[in-house]
């Protein structure tokens, strides 16, 4: 009996459970430069510490989009930040393609006009 009421059971929790869509999340990594190392991990507290160099005394984090503004302000706010950078990597255009395709043209045109010179 107890076997009927489990397999009951566990068919109630299959039929609750929905699948939601994964979605990504935009993130945004700011450079973080410090007046010494020892503050650095306090950064933690604002986002994902990505990297920190010790020598160069800066930080890589990590922060979702929608709080970028917000956590500059805070991090500007800490006595050991000496300035904060955000990664302009999104508005760069990361289609190396076409790039190529161009960088290739003009060096079969540079080749043309010097072979035509001979």
């Amino acid at each position: 009996m107890d076997a009927i009421i489990d397999k009951e059971i566990l068919t109630k929790k299959s039929e609750d459970k929905t699948v939601r869509p994964l979605e990504k999340q935009g993130r945004i990594a700011l450079f973080v430069y410090c007046n010494s190392y020892k503050g650095n991990r306090q950064l933690s507290h604002y986002g994902d510490l990505g990297y920190t160099s010790r020598k160069a005394h800066y930080s890589l984090l990590y922060v979702n989009e929608e709080d970028v503004s917000e956590t500059i302000k805070k991090l500007k706010a800490l006595k050991f930040v000496k300035r904060v950078r955000p990664s302009h990597l999104k508005d760069l255009n990361q289609n190396f393609s076409e790039a190529f395709a161009e960088t290739n043209e003009a060096i079969k045109g540079q080749l043309e006009a010097a072979l035509g010179k001979l």
